[in-house]
């Protein structure tokens, strides 16, 4: 029994490469850039959660501070606590509708010197000087006439005799009503 003899060609001449095996790599190496991208996105995906858990476990290991009975606020943060709460109704309130309505109400004739609010009893007072008392009458009747002021009236008057116009100084209290 006889052998055939193989066909082996170990010098090829070059250029005479088959194109399927150079697309092959091709494609392999696309793949290769591809997978690598997806393993970095997933390494920083993996950190992140990573992070949040020690952050999750760290808060979770934080002691809470104890508020038992033994522990109530001392008479001087109680003051201070009212004091801010004072402070806080006083920022709350609609001081912008109370100047409004005040600069309704004013005339050429009338001078605002005090505006003194009360927001615990709902009053302001008013003090200022009018011209004459025609003037004063007539800022009474349009303090009146706006929504966020009732029952306005003259608690002190005074005519300046050392002034060379003789201005009245007065001092008016009214009920205010601050909207909701």
């Amino acid at each position: 029994m006889t052998m055939r003899a193989l066909p082996l060609d170990f010098v090829r001449r070059p250029g005479t490469g088959r194109p399927t095996g150079v697309v092959l790599i091709a494609v392999g190496a696309l793949l290769l850039v591809w997978l690598a991208g997806q393993y970095a996105d997933a390494r920083s995906e993996a950190a992140r959660w990573d992070g949040k858990l020690s952050d999750t476990r760290r808060l979770a290991r934080r002691s809470l501070p104890d508020f038992s009975a033994e522990q109530a606020p001392t008479r001087e943060l109680a003051q201070e606590i009212r004091a801010a709460n004072v402070v806080i109704d006083q920022l709350a309130l609609p001081w912008d509708r109370l100047f409004a309505d005040l600069e309704s109400a004013l005339t050429t004739d009338i001078a605002l010197l005090g505006v003194q609010p009360d927001p615990k009893n709902r009053t302001v007072i008013l003090q200022g000087e009018a011209r004459n008392l025609n003037a004063l009458l007539t800022f009474l009747a349009r303090l009146e006439a706006t929504p966020g002021l009732r029952d306005a009236h003259l608690t002190q008057h005074q005519i300046r005799f050392k002034d060379p116009n003789h201005p009245m100084a007065f001092t008016v209290q009214a009920a205010w009503i601050p909207a909701p």
